[in-house]
């Protein structure tokens, strides 16, 4: 049976109350691309990237808040565990450098292909179709491969990942959810039956149901009331799943991993 915390809260103020060290953290943070412009179009549906006030900063503010959450995730990371952050193109350079600043070893970046990106409308740009991983690891032995990974074929550990984004049954209204295809093949390589992973980005809860059906345990954090709520209804109905569920940082005691 696996085992789910899911944490209502801000990731700043719940990650140091947080006192057991996982074997992987895999996030998909705020990208810092949210505006209000909003595309009215004829016969269809208008198109927005206003996707909330979780998504707008400076790019200055951006990367202190990167830095922030970075180094208090490490914490929590055990000696030689992985770290992948999914990463907006343009930012890459800047969260390399931070996490390197800290101590972190940085290994590869992995590119995620969109085949049914958004199309461009005014036709006066490329669609964005291609999103980063970053992989790093807390630790590196240049002698010994400790950190966890999971080689299966040569046709299968490009550093590409071609997928839609979510259709049909498996989307939420989370605005920037991930494909669980996505996520279970970075759990497959990165962690370990019965490892734990930290998520402190969690939305609506896509990591942890791809890692209960792979016999992997979570710690997922989300600040938005409403994709908490679909993220505990989504994981809550898992089968063979032991779900915890901490309401408010001040109920959040010792986490008995």
């Amino acid at each position: 049976m696996t085992k789910h915390y899911l944490i209502h809260g801000d990731a700043i103020e719940v990650l140091p109350k947080i006192q057991n060290k996982v074997d992987a953290i895999i996030v998909d943070p705020p990208y810092n691309t949210s505006n209000k412009n909003t595309k009215v179009l004829k016969g269809r549906k208008a198109r927005t990237s206003d996707f909330g006030a979780w998504d707008y900063y400076s790019d200055e503010e951006y990367l202190r808040f990167t830095r922030k959450w970075i180094i208090l995730a490490q914490e929590k990371l055990k000696a030689h565990g992985n770290f992948l952050i999914f990463c907006k193109l343009e930012y890459v350079s800047d969260v390399r450098r931070i996490y390197e600043s800290e101590g972190l070893k940085h290994h590869g970046t992995i590119i995620w292909h969109k085949t049914n990106p958004a199309p461009q409308i005014r036709k006066k740009g490329f669609l964005s179709s291609c999103e980063a991983i970053l992989w790093a690891t807390n630790g590196f032995d240049d002698n010994k491969i400790s950190y966890a990974f999971n080689f299966s074929t040569q046709r299968e550990m490009h550093n590409f990942i071609e997928t839609p984004i979510c259709m049909g049954r498996e989307r939420t209204p989370h605005p920037t959810q991930k494909p669980k295809k996505v996520l279970s093949h970075l759990l497959n390589i990165f962690t370990n039956e019965n490892d734990w992973i930290l998520d402190c980005f969690a939305g609506s809860g896509t990591l942890a149901e791809a890692a209960s059906e792979i016999k992997r345990n979570t710690i997922n954090i989300e600040s938005d009331n409403n994709y908490f709520n679909i993220m505990a209804k989504r994981i809550q109905g898992g089968v063979n799943s032991k779900v915890k569920i901490v309401t408010s940082v001040r109920n959040l005691g010792p986490l008995k991993l």
